[in-house]
């Protein structure tokens, strides 16, 4: 079955299983990753995010990053 990638489902997966999605290019994963990072820094900026949630969240978003990068190269 595959996994249908819309914005609510995007929200709903961790960077870890979109690093890991069988359907998606390693350009896909990256920029859907790199928004998630966005997406947490303009919350951080708005005051609406856990201190510590925003650390493991931020920490999540860039091994899946750094992940995906050295498989790419």
């Amino acid at each position: 079955m595959s996994l249908k990638m819309d914005s609510k489902l995007e929200t709903e997966l961790t960077p870890e299983e979109v690093s890991e999605h069988n359907s998606l290019t390693t350009d896909e994963k990256i920029e859907r990753i790199t928004n998630m990072k966005f997406e947490l820094e303009r919350q951080t900026g708005r005051g609406t995010a856990d201190l510590d949630q925003v650390e493991a969240r931020m920490a999540s978003i860039n091994m899946a990053l750094s992940r995906l990068k050295d498989r790419k190269d």
